[in-house]
């Protein structure tokens, strides 16, 4: 589908063989009198099928707030704020909102991963907001580009040079996250990116990239149909947790 007269955008996400869809995500154009701000975000929750669900769904709903809210402020005449600072203030308010679920729900140990991606048409600049492991890669004519580091034990072991990318493919503790929505101390990263006619960015969760390495994806012209083809493989190939994904990219 066609988002705005100069971006596509495209959005898949499936349940695999789990009984509940704990990923969550969302694709959001607002209108200001700069332009249109544009909100990507993916979130894969955990704590158990309820609590994750849940984790991810108030971690992007919490994300989304704070984006509208910045919109409303530039619709009031008032003075810009950088994009990073405006995606601190929304991971920072998504954290809370999620510990605080948390604490209400009696779920110790419910959390999220969050990948997301603010994007001002007018400054053609974005920022990606990240913590977990779902991930953000830079759609270019050349092909894809990682944009985030997985906060994980295996992750982590592999930068290290302790373990080889085979050894952390098939690691009993490559789903531990060492950072995450829901975890104390919350660290997130920031990246600004900047797109070009022909660049993009595409958000997915580990559901996808766990079962179809990144080095066989291919994105054609047509986002959407490029993003049902790699659901339609990890699903092929056993679809053994909740897939999803999301991708823009400008005309």
């Amino acid at each position: 589908m066609r988002l705005a007269p100069r971006y596509s955008v495209a959005a898949v996400s499936h349940v695999g063989r789990r009984q509940n869809n704990e990923d969550f995500h969302r694709v959001m154009r607002l209108e200001v009198p700069q332009g249109n701000l544009l909100l990507l975000a993916v979130a894969d929750g955990m704590g158990g099928m309820e609590a994750g669900e849940w984790a991810s769904k108030v971690a992007i709903e919490a994300l989304s707030e704070a984006v509208r809210a910045y919109a409303e402020h530039l619709k009031g005449g008032r003075p810009a704020v950088g994009l990073s600072k405006v995606m601190e203030k929304a991971f920072t308010l998504a954290a809370k909102r999620v510990e605080k679920e948390a604490e209400r729900l009696g779920k110790k140990g419910m959390g999220t991963t969050l990948t997301a991606f603010l994007y001002a048409d007018w400054l053609k600049e974005g920022v990606v907001g990240h913590i977990g492991d779902s991930r953000a890669y830079h759609l270019t004519p050349k092909g894809l580009k990682r944009l985030t580091e997985d906060h994980s034990w295996v992750a982590e072991r592999l930068r290290e040079g302790v373990l080889t990318r085979t050894e952390a493919e098939r690691h009993p503790y490559r789903n531990v996250l060492t950072r995450a929505l829901g975890l104390p101390e919350a660290r997130f990263d920031l990246k600004e990116v900047h797109l070009s006619p022909g660049e993009g960015v595409l958000l997915v969760t580990d559901g996808l990239y766990g079962l179809v390495p990144e080095e066989e994806w291919v994105l054609g012209k047509d986002l959407q149909a490029s993003l049902e083809g790699l659901l339609a493989e990890a699903l092929r190939r056993g679809g053994d947790d909740n897939v999803t994904a999301v991708a823009l990219r400008v005309e």
